[in-house]
């Protein structure tokens, strides 16, 4: 029984590292901690029939909660890259409307301004 509990403990000790870690956007951390959750999800394989049902509805509340913010912060991480290439894209070109309303994009913008030796 003693067995199942330290099981058990390190599991929600590695889900709530593994949440904090998601929280603090610690993706170094979370690598880090990847390798640990893979040895302990094989663990808890070969050890399932040790564990109570409440332990592992538990851990699977958990996970799920850990699952929601990974998506979150993926999602984040999307975000930002799309807008830095519309800022990327913004600084490059230049996109105005034609008399009919149709998007037109006038090609890379080119400075007037020049540079003498």
């Amino acid at each position: 029984m003693a067995d199942n509990m330290e099981l058990y403990e390190r599991a929600q000790a590695l889900m709530a590292a593994e949440r904090e870690a998601l929280k603090g956007a610690d993706f170094e951390q979370l690598e880090a901690l990847y390798e640990q959750k893979h040895d302990l999800l094989k663990e808890i394989e070969a050890r399932a029939d040790t564990l109570t049902r409440s332990q592992i509805e538990a851990l699977s509340v958990s996970a799920r909660g850990n699952d929601r913010l990974l998506d979150a912060a993926q999602r984040g991480l999307r975000a930002v890259a799309r807008r830095l290439s519309e800022t990327r894209r913004a600084a490059e070109h230049l996109d105005t409307y034609t008399d009919k309303g149709k998007r037109q994009d006038l090609g890379p913008v080119r400075s007037s301004f020049e540079r003498r030796a």
